[in-house]
């Protein structure tokens, strides 16, 4: 793992920690690094600024530097605005819903909005999913290069399973195919057992998808075919509306 790939661990963990913050020995077993190469990450983001330490508690937490670059980031990408359309389509449906985005080396959650109901999926923005058996990733590469969705999924596939010696490629082309004829990806099993999901792509003018709106939900709530594609026309609705928003 690089450098770089380290320190962006490091304060993604510090960044999900207790408000109190968390200890050089807790980043290093979460991160899976030496205590010396933790120590000096962490140093080195203090000295930057990135990050504070408590001298009592020997704990580190996000610094007070980093809302101005939070802010400016969530107005340049318009998550306000987005958030909004994502609220207005819970209400709709009812349902949590959650956007995420296309990346360089898979497809990971942006903005995530919670249903209120007793019985609802509680997301997490910014974790990558798997593209081969996910409805958020398989909306997004059915619409996207047939070569890269194919090493996209490959990729996948081989982390989820480390007993996979070769990557299924016709079966994931059938399941894409079956994408592009219903208009939308749905999971029987999303992230876990119980969890069922529809979702629908953000398309760019030329046709290519670089999002994609989930929306998750105890299996029995999508079980009728009817009330699905109900779903689905208001998701398609809303990924409209995002296309217009994000870049």
């Amino acid at each position: 793992m690089k450098y770089l790939q380290k320190v962006l661990n490091v304060i993604c963990i510090v960044a999900y920690s207790d408000i109190e913050g968390v200890s050089v020995i807790e980043v290093s077993e979460k991160a899976g690094l030496p205590m010396s190469s933790t120590h000096r990450i962490l140093n080195d983001l203090v000295e930057c600024e990135a990050l504070v330490k408590n001298m009592e508690s020997r704990k580190y937490r996000l610094s007070p530097r980093i809302v101005p670059l939070v802010h400016e980031i969530s107005r340049k990408m318009n998550l306000d605005w987005l958030k909004v359309i994502l609220t207005e389509l819970k209400d709709e449906i009812n349902e949590t819903v959650f956007l995420s985005e296309l990346m360089e080396n898979g497809v990971s959650s942006l903005l995530t909005v919670e249903s209120n109901r007793v019985f609802s999926f509680r997301a997490r923005s910014g974790v990558y999913l798997p593209v081969h058996c996910t409805a958020a990733g398989l909306a997004i590469v059915a619409y996207i290069e047939p070569s890269r969705a194919e090493k996209l999924m490959c990729i996948s596939s081989s982390y989820s399973d480390s007993q996979v010696s070769q990557c299924p490629v016709e079966e994931f082309r059938d399941r894409l195919a079956k994408v592009r004829r219903d208009g939308f990806a749905f999971c029987n099993e999303e992230y876990e057992p119980g969890l069922r999901a529809l979702a629908v792509p953000v398309l760019r003018p030329n046709g290519f998808a670089f999002a994609s709106i989930t929306a998750i939900a105890p299996g029995e709530r999508f079980s009728d075919e009817e009330g699905n594609r109900q779903v689905v026309e208001r998701m398609k609705e809303a990924a409209v509306k995002v296309g217009k928003f994000m870049y």
